[in-house]
């Protein structure tokens, strides 16, 4: 018998919601990095005038910065759990995601959503195990 991994609806969602949320953190260190050096863009600044700005916001920017790398780090492993149990890709694609999935982890969780989970057929046939 077979074994199948049942992607309905719900769990194509649930998956998606997954495989974003570290495109989501990053995004949102990102964008709190413009909002600080907003006001430098305006007008003639003191080339120094970054440097004392990311001084004063240096704990939250660490902070935040390590919160995305430690939310991102359980949807590695869980993307990478996935594509190795998954028998619709050959080897050579599989190596292929593993290596972008470990060199680029936050956006290439969201491209294999987009293309391996997002518009797969409901029930896909899996290894019973990763080994």
């Amino acid at each position: 018998m077979e074994k199948l991994m049942i992607l309905d609806d719900r769990a194509k969602a649930r998956m998606g919601v997954i495989c974003f949320l570290p495109v989501l953190c990053f995004l949102l260190c990102f964008l709190y990095y413009l909002v600080l050096i907003m006001p430098l863009t305006h007008g003639y600044q003191l080339p120094a005038s970054i440097v004392g700005l990311m001084n004063r916001h240096y704990d939250t920017l660490f902070f935040m910065l390590a919160a995305s790398a430690v939310i991102t780090t359980p949807v590695f492993i869980y993307c990478l759990v996935i594509l190795a149990r998954m028998k619709t890709l050959n080897s050579s694609h599989k190596l292929l995601w593993f290596v972008f999935l470990c060199v680029m982890a936050p956006i290439a969780s969201a491209l294999f959503w987009i293309f391996h989970i997002m518009d797969s057929q409901k029930y896909v046939p899996i290894h019973p195990d990763i080994a």
